[in-house]
């Protein structure tokens, strides 16, 4: 069965490694049949996990089966939609998303409609079945709907609504990205030891992994406990301690995403950053199980070479956080034999 993810333009990478790393983390198997910046189109035989994955995307809008494409004009829509005309039991509904600023949208639904909704029940607030459109100045891609995303729950997440939180913190959406490209599987175990408030460990935990934090700082470790609480994670261990002592308590772990200190808004107590992050790297290869991933956040891309003497890169992130600051969240895979990038790395 074809699959047609509706994803979001508001980054370059993010959507597509995520989507990836979620379905390597149930090992479904898969084929890429088509991908741009507006969908991903996958090839799924076995779709027997496939709800829980849908629920832990973060940049996905809508997950589709996919019905037809093809270039976005009347004749050829009508003639497509003839072929892939489905039997549908209950109510229909065809609704669409725009992307484009040159094809009237109003004239792709109302030809879908003369075909998909013949004989059928329309019901356009609380349809059975909902035909969906994706409009691009290419082409039109149209599917069922399968599921839709809730990402409004990202934002009654953010960093003001919780009981502790730091200014500097990543939006919720993010860091469930970066938890999902880190291939994380539920009840395994995920480490940030870097945990600062635990963005991080608030989206894995709600994902059904077990999480691990760390901090140098006890008052980050207080307040991370009352953020915890606050989204019932229930399955978690805190410490307060400095990276170079996390292997004494913590060891095989199963993927690692932390954002390292900048040395500016975030303390590295006076060492000196280049130092600090050697010590990092190098701990967290130790405490990390072999072909685990690790996801990790740095200030300047030549950090990356540090990473690169204890794991293999895979890929690179960058992100724009404002005007003056931009983040390269590198993807390392613990082990020194050979690889696969599984997914097409935007290297910058």
């Amino acid at each position: 069965m074809k699959y047609l993810f509706e994803i979001s333009k508001e980054h370059k990478s993010f959507p597509r490694s995520e989507i990836i790393c979620c379905l390597k983390s149930e090992n479904i198997e898969n084929d890429i049949i088509e991908e741009n910046s507006n969908i991903l189109i996958f090839e799924i035989k076995d779709n027997k996990k496939l709800n829980s994955i849908f629920s832990r995307l973060s940049f996905t809008f809508f997950v589709d089966k996919f019905l037809f494409s093809c270039q976005p004009n009347i004749k050829n829509i009508k003639k497509n939609a003839e072929v892939a005309k489905i039997n549908l039991k209950g109510s229909i509904a065809i609704k669409y998303k725009n992307r484009s600023k040159n094809i009237d949208s109003q004239k792709v639904v109302r030809t879908l409609a003369s075909v998909l909704t013949q004989d059928k029940k329309v019901d356009l607030r609380n349809p059975k079945n909902e035909i969906r459109a994706l409009i691009t100045d290419s082409k039109v891609y149209i599917g069922l709907k399968l599921f839709e995303i809730d990402r409004s729950q990202y934002e009654k997440r953010k960093v003001q609504y919780r009981p502790f939180f730091s200014p500097i913190s990543l939006h919720p959406k993010i860091a469930r990205a970066l938890v999902n490209i880190s291939c994380i599987k539920e009840n395994h175990i995920l480490l940030d030891p870097f945990c600062g408030t635990g963005g991080f460990l608030i989206e894995a935990g709600l994902i059904g992994a077990r999480v691990i934090g760390s901090d140098v700082e006890e008052k980050m470790i207080e307040g991370c406990k009352k953020t915890l609480s606050r989204y019932n994670i229930k399955n978690y261990n805190l410490y307060s301690l400095d990276i170079g002592s996390i292997n004494k308590y913590v060891n095989n772990v199963d993927a690692v995403v932390t954002d390292l200190p900048y040395g500016k808004s975030t303390t590295t107590r006076g060492e000196n950053r280049t130092d600090l992050y050697e010590r990092s790297f190098k701990a967290i290869s130790q405490v990390l199980n072999n072909n685990g991933k690790a996801v990790i956040g740095l200030p300047d891309k030549n950090l990356i070479l540090i990473g690169k003497k204890y794991m293999k890169l895979v890929e690179i992130h960058k992100f724009v956080a404002h005007k003056s600051l931009t983040r390269f969240f590198a993807v390392f895979q613990n082990n020194h034999k050979s690889y696969t990038i599984y997914c097409n790395p935007y290297l910058l």
